[in-house]
């Protein structure tokens, strides 16, 4: 009978967890929720910087692939429409030593601009009025009522790409993971010559505000060449440091 009322006690005082267990386990609990919650944070975090990354490689990779298009039908005789010098590339002009026609970012900037890398608050001047890329081609005229099938002759258009800096709700330089350069972005437009002037557009974004360069060469011993290189910077995918991005093209020019 004894033996009974002991058993019956130790079962008894072995139900349920003592203070100390529960204070332990939730510890573990919330170790193991915590690691689990960091581990999916890093997770969404690389998964939205490679987003980030794709989503940048395909806007250059449209950049390059829409001015080697327009390039390729580049009129290079000159036919008197538009001036004596608009045929060809002219900016930059071709190479006639041995030594090859650069142009990029520093070539934009104005007189008075800081160069990169920048540093402190410093930001860009660009010059406007100096595209990084110039030429002409033939293509639909934009009066054309009806461009997919077109009524009218076909006009002669002048084609500049440059850079811009972003609007001031566009990125903000605290958020930007190369310090010592500026977002930048890269421009497009497309004038016209109609009787006796060109139109003037103005120069449109069609890149997002990640460009830190756009280089235009022309190679020595080449004057038919064109080589294209963009480039941007967007956050590695472990978050620390950043991932350079390089799109490149080369196109020969129609003769």
């Amino acid at each position: 009978m004894l033996s009974l009322v002991r058993l019956r006690r130790t079962s008894v005082q072995r139900e349920g967890f003592t203070l100390v267990e529960l204070v332990v386990a939730m510890a573990l609990t919330a170790v193991i929720i915590y690691v689990a919650f960091g581990t999916l944070t890093f997770g969404i975090a690389v998964v939205r910087r490679g987003q980030n990354r794709s989503e940048v490689q395909a806007d250059l990779s449209a950049v390059i692939d829409h001015v080697t298009k327009e390039l390729r039908e580049t009129t290079t005789q000159n036919d008197g429409v538009g001036g004596a010098t608009s045929y060809g590339v002219t900016v930059p002009s071709p190479a006639t030593g041995t030594t090859d026609v650069l142009r990029h970012l520093n070539d934009v900037l104005s007189g008075y601009s800081p160069r990169p890398p920048l540093t402190g608050t410093q930001e860009y001047v660009l010059d406007a009025s100096k595209p990084l890329l110039e030429f002409y081609t033939y293509g639909v005229d934009p009066l054309d009522p009806t461009p997919a099938t077109p009524s009218l002759p076909l006009v002669k258009h002048r084609i500049r790409y440059g850079l811009s800096i972003p609007a001031t709700a566009a990125l903000a330089r605290r958020y930007w993971p190369l310090p010592e350069y500026q977002p930048l972005q890269v421009t497009y437009a497309n004038d016209s010559f109609h009787g006796s002037s060109w139109t003037s557009a103005t120069p449109q974004p069609v890149t997002g505000q990640v460009v830190t360069d756009f280089i235009v060469i022309r190679p020595a011993g080449s004057r038919g060449a064109v080589q294209l290189l963009i480039e941007a910077s967007v956050p590695s995918a472990s978050g620390a440091g950043v991932s350079p991005i390089r799109m490149v093209a080369q196109v020969t020019l129609r003769r």
